[in-house]
């Protein structure tokens, strides 16, 4: 596959040309661009839906699933390939993520991650601003992580050439240094933006905490990681607890450049022995890879076919941790965490983790109120079928926010269910113009207009709704007691 890396318009390269070229060739610059030239093709066949995929030269990925088929143009990749890419395609001015992608390391296409299970055709996912946040500089996916992305907005430096009017992150303090990665190689269990400031706003040289609150377990999860795990499991090392503020992601990893294959074990050795030279290895059978044995690749979690170096750097290798009965969440930032931030990372966390339900219920019912927490709250009261609750915070919700996704699309199951027919159709357009990929809230709005008799609007309803999923079932059949075709 040949790729072209859009680079966003380097106003950078006519004064340091050498590293320019250098980072083009790293995996932050080559994180997401344009595709060009002939890819090969390939087949890929769901055992959960049924489905078959196939790519073509053209980038054209083509699906089938009985008498439905169809096809979408791939237009960008997101990922550097050094593990796996997706690809996007693009669908009412909105980004999509394709269900099948390419894994480096597995040599292979398959089911994207998050798609596995599946029982349709899903293209509706889309792409969330944070992914292009880290993957990009900006709202397209093209040009991968520019150079301001590290050293910070580059218009006075440019004009005066002046070494102070540049962030050089290795400068700065140890805080505000390690926020610069951490920004996007630090997950936690839940990130949450704080009150005051709009997620994606950081710049290199904020404190990362003054925008987010990240908080891990309390207690050390089994032996899985993530792909930007990298930064908590360093924190978690001895190396970095006996090194404190001098050990940071620059001290192995040079950001302008990555190691040639043959070079990497010597590379990060040389790295190494900054440190523990005057104690070398005891192996016996003692190799110049350092990483092999200290640094060894695990499995991702929730990604099949893929590893990430573990950053923990074990002496060993440890066994997975044993479950933990009872977890709490802690901040993982110095900055103590507010009411508001603890309260959306227990519910974050509950979403996968039921021991904490409880807990995230009762402290959003004491956080300070804005939308975010009314939404989390909302969903709470309607899994516990406390329908009145849930629709009073639905109520002002869309008071403050009309297009609100979740709150409108639940607001309008408590209108219609008592009989308020035409402010649930509004309330369901509302959301549905903000995220149009909700087939169920559409499906929901397609029954309302035909029960109403606005049966054509109903049919291009349900048309729509097969955009995102082909072979909805309920859609095809409503088309057809409709006589009407997708």
């Amino acid at each position: 596959m040949t790729l072209l890396l859009l680079l966003i318009a380097n106003v950078c390269a006519p004064c340091h040309p050498a590293i320019v070229k250098q980072y083009e060739s790293t995996g932050m610059a080559r994180s997401s661009g344009k595709l060009s030239g002939a890819t090969a093709v390939a087949t890929v066949h769901d055992p959960s839906s049924g489905a078959t995929y196939r790519i073509n030269h053209d980038h054209r990925m083509e699906f089938e699933r009985g008498p439905v088929q169809g096809s979408r143009m791939l237009e960008w990749f997101i990922g550097s390939g050094n593990v796996g890419r997706s690809f996007l395609f693009a669908l009412d001015g909105i980004l999509f993520q394709a269900p099948v992608s390419y894994y480096s390391a597995a040599g292979k296409w398959d089911i994207s991650p998050g798609y596995e299970g599946k029982r349709t055709i899903q293209m509706g996912r889309a792409v969330e601003p944070a992914c292009l946040q880290c993957h990009a500089s900006g709202a397209q996916p093209e040009g991968g992580v520019s150079c301001e992305r590290c050293h910070g907005p580059g218009q006075k430096h440019v004009a005066t050439g002046k070494a102070a009017d540049i962030i050089h992150p290795a400068k700065l303090p140890a805080a505000r240094r390690d926020g610069v990665c951490a920004q996007c190689h630090l997950t936690g269990v839940a990130r949450v933006a704080t009150a005051t400031r709009k997620a994606g706003t950081f710049r290199a040289g904020d404190l990362l905490s003054d925008h987010l609150a990240v908080f891990v377990w309390d207690a050390a999860e089994a032996g899985e990681l993530s792909a930007t795990s990298h930064y908590e499991r360093l924190a978690a090392s001895k190396c970095k607890q006996a090194s404190g503020d001098k050990l940071w992601c620059g001290s192995c990893h040079d950001s302008h450049r990555e190691p040639a294959a043959a070079e990497k074990a010597g590379f990060y050795r040389q790295r190494c022995q900054s440190c523990h030279a005057q104690k070398p290895c005891t192996k016996a059978a003692a190799t110049s890879d350092c990483a092999s044995c200290h640094m060894p690749k695990g499995a991702t979690r929730s990604v099949d076919h893929v590893a990430f170096t573990d950053h923990s750097i074990p002496r060993e290798k440890r066994p997975p941790a044993a479950p933990v009965a009872k977890r709490a969440l802690r901040p993982f930032l110095p900055a103590p965490a507010q009411e508001r931030e603890t309260a959306l990372g227990y519910a974050i966390a509950a979403m996968t983790e039921p021991a904490v339900r409880r807990e995230a219920f009762e402290r959003l019912q004491k956080a300070p109120r804005d939308v975010a927490v009314m939404a989390q709250l909302a969903q709470f009261h309607d899994r516990m079928g406390q329908e009145e609750q849930a629709m009073a915070l639905c109520e002002q919700i869309v008071a403050i926010e009309p297009d609100h996704p979740a709150a409108a699309v639940n607001l309008a199951i408590y209108r219609i269910k008592r009989g308020r027919t035409a402010e649930a159709i509004a309330l369901w357009e509302a959301a549905l113009k903000r995220s149009p990929a909700m087939t169920g809230a559409r499906m929901n709005l397609a029954v309302a207009l035909s029960r109403s008799g606005e049966r054509e609007k109903a049919i291009a309803a349900l048309r729509q709704a097969l955009r995102y999923e082909p072979d909805l079932e309920p859609a095809l059949r409503l088309l057809r007691e409709l006589g009407a075709t997708p």
